[in-house]
């Protein structure tokens, strides 16, 4: 087991200002229940029947102040993150506005010049972004990641478009092809605003069609380049493309014994060209529910919200192979695998050694651990200006009953914005 490899630098960060600031929507007195005496927040004594309180009577009482948090209702995972070209920072989370459960999914977004001060992109209101308007992703735009030069040369994001229909590695029915594929989105303003490919043949949604059969998932493509796979795949496939994508999911144990989590390694068809992908094979492909060791957490039985990155001593490395202090590293969310703790995610990351298998890639791991301990899930690199390569993820609420949510009125946020390197 490799102890220490990833050394994580917190980075200390602030939300939007101080609650004397906010809009008057936020007044505390304005969340007061009308007419209830047994709703008390005095927090100079111990507190009465709180659910007694009305919806977001309790915003202000546990908000967090150094963490980068939705102006209010729902929000999960990090997508969308890229350093724009004026070095300030676009940083996109799943949201539900104006709702405190999971559902709708919509990207929303928020600018900082530092990744300490954010301000959220077209006004604290409503800062959707990204959000379902076709048939492909009328349920929700899921994770998605960042190409800067993208469609037309502008940034563009790769994400899960999700139609109505039975999702998910327990569901029951099984999820089939078409629940989720991943479809292109791009940028003229820096990300206050997302433009959709068309839908139909060659547009939207680029990639439809499951690489296997029996899938427990498909979705969370993460695109990245890298030169080691550049150069140990060069002809050996036809796709000659920049860009990598992996794509997370796994093969149903019901139809499968030897299945287990999946993810699955694209290769840009050809440069320039973010329509097209080329399928490569797995790229990491472990049984379903074991661990690594047992300070590994546990694969579960579906891989989710997974990136790729390559570190050395200083930050991120981008070189061939040539680095021989540095090392590939993959992190994926794992389903199913916790006994039922921690909503039965782990955050996982693993360094891993590449191999030409002659049509493809294959991996070996050769050390896996825990990405955060607490209740974090869905931690993304994304890289930085300097050779960084940085480290963000989702910290989920422990009211998972939902017993205070709607006297909160917020769910969610961010971990402190991490940066990794080999120690």
């Amino acid at each position: 087991m490799l102890i220490g490899v990833l050394a994580l630098v917190s980075t200390l960060f602030i939300i939007r200002g101080s609650t004397s600031n906010v809009p008057s929507i936020y007044d505390f007195t304005k969340r007061q229940t009308s007419g209830n005496t047994t709703c008390d927040t005095d927090q100079s004594k111990p507190p009465g029947d709180l659910t007694a309180c009305g919806n977001s009577t309790l915003f202000f009482i546990w908000r967090p102040k150094a963490r980068f948090i939705a102006p209010e209702g729902w929000m999960n995972d990090p997508q969308g993150l890229y350093q724009r070209d004026d070095g300030s920072f676009h940083a996109g989370y799943q949201c539900n506005p104006q709702h405190y459960q999971w559902g709708n999914i919509s990207q929303c977004s928020a600018f900082s010049d530092d990744l300490t001060y954010w301000r959220d992109a077209n006004g604290w209101q409503d800062s959707k972004t990204l959000y379902p308007s076709q048939i492909y992703d009328i349920r929700g735009v899921f994770d998605g990641s960042i190409i800067k030069k993208g469609w037309q040369g502008y940034p563009t994001t790769i994400y899960t478009s999700v139609f109505p229909a039975p999702l998910g590695a327990t569901s029951n029915p099984a999820e089939q092809q078409g629940a989720e594929t991943q479809s292109i989105a791009y940028t003229k303003d820096g990300g206050a605003s997302w433009i959709k490919l068309k839908f139909g043949w060659g547009n939207n949604p680029v990639i439809w069609e499951w690489p296997v059969q029996n899938m427990s998932g498909f979705r969370d493509p993460y695109a990245f380049e890298s030169p080691v796979l550049a150069k140990m795949l060069k002809g050996v496939t036809k796709a000659t493309g920049d860009y990598f994508l992996t794509i997370s999911g796994g093969v149903r144990l019901e139809a499968d014994s030897s299945a287990g989590p999946r993810l699955y390694l694209y290769r840009q068809t050809r440069p320039n060209e973010v329509r097209h992908w080329t399928y490569l094979g797995p790229l990491v492909s472990p049984s379903a529910n074991v661990a690594f060791s047992e300070w590994s957490g546990n694969w579960g039985t579906n891989f989710e919200t997974a990136g790729v990155t390559r570190l050395n001593e200083k930050g991120e490395a981008y070189d061939d192979g040539s680095d021989a202090r540095a090392l590939d590293i993959v992190a994926m969310g794992t389903e199913q695998g916790r006994g039922g703790s921690h909503e039965n995610h782990w955050p996982l990351w693993a360094a891993a050694t590449y191999h030409n298998d002659g049509s493809g890639v294959s991996t070996t791991l050769d050390a896996v651990g825990v990405v955060d301990w607490g209740r974090v899930y869905a931690s993304i690199f994304f890289p930085v200006s300097g050779k960084r390569s940085v480290l963000v993820g989702w910290i989920y609420e422990d009211d998972e009953d939902l017993v205070l949510t709607a006297q909160r009125g917020y769910q969610g946020a961010f971990t402190l914005f991490r940066d990794l390197f080999l120690k």
